[in-house]
């Protein structure tokens, strides 16, 4: 699972499966309301939820807790500035 944020223009998409997991078909996108979209493929899995636009209206983006996963925290280096 990924998550990812875009402050520039307030989306955030939480990916739940990655990689070369199986898809059934074609992933299409469903409006769950003005601000979120629902991502699953032919057979109902889901893949994704983004939400566009309103990201820190609809979450906190100030925390995240995490708890009962067996999981690892991976904290991509920061983008250097280009010279």
């Amino acid at each position: 699972m990924r998550i990812f944020y875009s402050p520039e223009i307030y989306s955030l998409n939480i990916e739940l499966r990655i990689g070369d997991q199986e898809v059934a078909e074609e992933i299409m996108g469903e409006d769950l309301n003005d601000d979120v979209v629902l991502h699953r493929d032919e057979a109902g899995r889901l893949y994704e939820i983004e939400v566009a636009g309103s990201a820190s209206e609809v979450f906190d983006l100030e925390r995240l807790e995490v708890e009962g996963l067996p999981v690892s925290v991976e904290i991509p280096e920061p983008k250097s500035a280009a010279s």
